[in-house]
């Protein structure tokens, strides 16, 4: 029987441990440079919808690493990832911690249809040595099923979001319709999201409806986000712009400009290149068969918060 601490097996420990080892073996392999970027910034992202957790001295911890590597991916290198922790406000539930640890990678001269197969790769090779330690079989069989979001929503919400954008609908259509239609399937892409979603994202040239961006579920779960990146510095400057507006609609205090970022863009310095972030407790809790993220991770917000006396 697996010890446990407050219904926390520790078994995970050994599970995690395997699963960042498994991570770093594959990018390794594949001629890939881990790096660092900071926890504490000034710029903490530009999604009216993601609030930071404010630090000293106008800073605060990072909401994601992306900023900060893509200045390194413009200073000159060209495949580069990260294991790291990332941070956001008022994020606890079932598939949320205010702070949780994220992969995220770049590689220069690959788009996003590249990276969602590497990214299928990644998962599959985990799948199938994890098998040992979580002792099953793999469940993520090749190929992953890959649906553009308006073969979905005009087949299951019967509407097309690229040409009637309606973003309150679209968010209450993918939750309540959308995503459990697709929740028996054990890895799926759902790409080629509409403009208004773009985030960082290319628009895709033939269809600037859409954008080169895509998400991946594993049992129903959204683990991981990536797209092709953004190189227009106009484009970009523009978007920080509409965001910083719509936070400060909201009602909510508006970011400062990441400059460096963008003066890397303006230069010319960002080349041709695609990333994603990976939620790796989300991974986890998809590998292990878990339903909560609290379950992968030994000490949670609601955890960390408890004055109550308990066990280390």
């Amino acid at each position: 029987m697996i010890p446990s601490i407050n219904g926390f097996k520790l078994e995970i420990h050994y599970l995690r441990h395997h699963l960042l080892r498994l991570i770093r073996t594959f990018f390794e392999e594949k001629g890939y440079l881990e790096v660092t970027t900071p926890i504490l910034v000034k710029c903490p992202g530009i999604d009216p919808y993601i609030d930071a957790i404010p630090a000293d001295k106008n800073l605060f911890l990072a909401t994601s690493p992306e900023l900060h590597m893509k200045r390194l991916i413009s200073s000159g290198l060209h495949k580069i990832y990260q294991i790291t922790h990332a941070f956001r406000a008022d994020e606890t539930g079932k598939y949320h911690n205010c702070e949780f640890s994220i992969l995220e990678w770049y590689e220069t001269g690959l788009n996003y249809q590249d990276l969602m197969e590497l990214t299928e790769s990644l998962v599959q090779t985990i799948d199938s040595k994890m098998g040992v330690h979580l002792k099953k079989a793999a469940r993520f069989a090749s190929p992953f099923k890959k649906f553009s979001v308006d073969t979905v929503f005009l087949e299951y919400a019967h509407w097309c979001p690229s040409k009637e954008w309606d973003e309150d609908r679209f968010f209450l259509d993918l939750i309540e319709i959308v995503e459990p239609a697709l929740k028996n399937i054990p890895a799926y892409f759902l790409y080629d999201f509409p403009a208004p979603l773009a985030s960082l994202a290319k628009l895709k040239p033939d269809n600037p409806r859409v954008s080169e961006r895509f998400e991946l579920y594993l049992k129903g779960v959204e683990i991981a986000n990536g797209f092709s990146e953004l190189t227009c510095a106009k484009e970009q400057r523009k978007r920080f712009e509409r965001d910083s507006a719509k936070r400060t609609a909201m009602k909510k205090i508006p970011y400062p400009f990441d400059h460096h970022f963008l003066a890397s863009l303006e230069k010319g310095l960002l080349p041709d290149c695609a990333g994603i972030a990976v939620g790796i407790d989300r991974l986890l809790m998809a590998l292990a068969d878990l339903k909560e993220i609290s379950e992968v991770i030994a000490f949670p917000y609601t955890r960390v918060i408890d004055e109550s006396v308990d066990l280390p």
